[in-house]
């Protein structure tokens, strides 16, 4: 085959662009610090990347769950917390109140000392957290409890999801934690139950509350350990989620980061052979049938 000039000129071009190209590749690589800018680049290890990227998207959102729970069961141990500081208040009046020496004037008083204490008891029983009662069950946009103590929540429990395959439930139902609904004792009941009997001056009654508000000290007691322990187990998960997406960024990292002062190499080469091809072009290509005149 006969080798004409315009075959030279294009052979000697397309080196060049070649290698243009690369060395517009390796530049970029120096510019992002990734070895890969486009999937064409290695489109094997981007297909990793890209599951990897989302494999740390998803460990991201249970992270913001993780997160909303610990918030939530929080705030609902702080409010069981102080409904444990009531009761044990409400107790101390209740003995005081059964002792021989009370007679139905410092009963009455104490009858509104009681009341108050219920009306605490209530307003913590309706805590909110984000603008959502967290003692509703589902019904999250109502009051769980009207100034009678009566529930309005359902019987349901919030839950979030951890994981790929698991759940964890972090509501705090508010008919079984204060009115018993699981078989408990109805706290709500027991305090009115006592105020009454204080303001009839009946030691029998008051006797009998007193009891209660053991069994309602209790009752409230291992709510506030229940949760203890599922925010021990959200943190541990949430520990457990920090590491995993630190093993995938590393995993992204090894795959799409670039060697520095490999690519810095690549570049000074690639800068010489393109010099040198456009070098040897202008050689070539320069060269005519009146050079030889």
């Amino acid at each position: 085959m006969r080798v004409t000039q315009n075959i030279t000129y294009n052979t000697y071009m397309n080196d060049i662009m070649r290698r243009q190209e690369s060395l517009y590749k390796v530049s970029k690589k120096l510019s992002t610090g990734k070895d890969i800018n486009a999937p064409s680049d290695d489109p094997v290890k981007t297909d990793k990347i890209l599951t990897s990227r989302g494999l740390l998207a998803t460990y991201d959102q249970y992270e913001k769950n993780i997160d909303s729970g610990l918030s939530y069961l929080n705030t609902a141990e702080d409010a069981l917390d102080s409904v444990k500081d009531v009761i044990s208040s409400i107790q101390e009046l209740a003995t005081s109140a059964a002792t021989g020496t009370a007679d139905a004037t410092s009963r009455a008083n104490t009858a509104m000392s009681v009341s108050n204490l219920y009306d605490q008891l209530v307003s913590l029983a309706n805590t909110s957290f984000d603008n959502k009662y967290i003692f509703a069950g589902f019904e999250t946009s109502t009051i769980p409890f009207d100034s009678a103590g009566a529930y309005l929540g359902d019987t349901n429990k919030q839950q979030i999801r951890i994981s790929s395959s698991s759940y964890m439930t972090i509501g705090i139902n508010g008919g079984e934690a204060f009115k018993g609904s699981a078989g408990g004792v109805d706290i709500m009941t027991a305090v009115s139950d006592l105020v009454t009997a204080l303001n009839n001056n009946d030691s029998t009654g008051i006797q009998t509350a007193i009891g209660t508000l053991d069994s309602s000290f209790t009752q409230i007691s291992n709510t506030v350990s229940d949760v203890g322990g599922k925010i021990s187990r959200l943190t541990a998960s949430r520990d457990d989620i920090s590491s995993s997406k630190t093993e995938v960024a590393s995993m992204i990292s090894t795959l799409e980061d670039a060697d520095i002062a490999k690519v810095i190499s690549e570049l000074k080469l690639g800068q010489i052979a393109l010099e040198a091809a456009m070098t040897s072009a202008g050689k070539v290509i320069s060269v005519n049938i009146f050079d030889y005149i």
